[in-house]
């Protein structure tokens, strides 16, 4: 997943955004030690993605994050100011297991719980301008792969999961009247295999494109969205390139809104 920011970036975003008539500018951000720990890598990626998001934001910039996994957003959503940001989060899981609950030790199924103030607080202080949300500011959609753990912190905190449209929209009522602006991340392992693999844990319970490019749009509608993530991309995974396609369209359906 790794290689998923550069070819979603070759291959489709930067075509989409000369095509719309979008100036932008790039920028890679990538960890000073050569050696890096897993933890204290994906932490030292965030506090610098939060400098690039402000940085983009100061001067009138719309910040698209491309990133290898879902802890990227940390830094996104920091540097956004997570005291005014509300989240609508794309995604097969829940992202919300603990190093208390975790079974299988995998960091990036953590981004929520760290977000929610459940995991990993002394260092995710450590992003400029991160603070924990509240869950009732935080929408899941499509998870359709959770674990029992994971569903009782999300109902604990308070974070609505949304399945059809009709909920999201719903939902979005009251996180407007919450926040300042939207956050929207994307992994899009959120869809049904038969349509789009977007990496290994895309599964055949998951929604179709047309539901996705809807649910964005009626986020762009509805809100003022400050930021984009789409993570989690596997390259191998894609061989007909339609979960490529998928991410294109979103983004594209979300720049027409702006």
């Amino acid at each position: 997943m790794g290689l998923g920011p550069e070819r979603i970036f070759e291959q489709g975003v930067s075509k989409l955004l000369s095509n719309m008539q979008i100036q932008f500018d790039t920028a890679e951000i990538v960890l000073d030690s050569p050696h890096p720990a897993e933890i204290s890598a994906t932490f030292e990626l965030g506090r610098k993605v939060a400098a690039k998001v402000r940085q983009s934001r100061t001067r009138g910039a719309f910040p698209l994050v491309l990133s290898g996994n879902c802890n990227a957003a940390l830094g996104t959503i920091a540097g956004c100011g997570a005291d005014r940001t509300g989240i609508v989060w794309f995604d097969a899981h829940g992202e919300a297991t603990t190093p208390e609950s975790t079974a299988s030790g995998f960091l990036d199924g953590m981004p929520i719980s760290t977000i929610l103030g459940r995991a990993w607080q002394t260092l995710a202080r450590s992003l400029p301008g991160f603070a924990a949300i509240s869950g009732n500011r935080i929408v899941l959609f499509g998870a359709s792969q959770l674990e029992k753990a994971e569903c009782k912190l999300l109902d604990e905190a308070g974070v609505k999961r949304a399945s059809t449209v009709t909920e999201l929209t719903s939902y979005l009522a009251a996180l407007i009247d919450e926040v300042e602006q939207i956050y929207v991340h994307l992994d899009l392992d959120v869809l049904n295999s038969a349509e789009a693999v977007w990496n290994q844990w895309t599964g055949p319970n998951g929604i179709s494109v047309l539901t996705l490019l809807d649910a964005v749009a009626q986020i762009g509608w509805r809100g003022k969205v400050c930021a984009l993530g789409v993570a989690s991309y596997d390259p191998a995974a894609d061989a007909n390139c339609k979960a490529m396609l998928a991410a294109v369209s979103a983004i594209q359906t979300l720049m027409e809104r702006l």
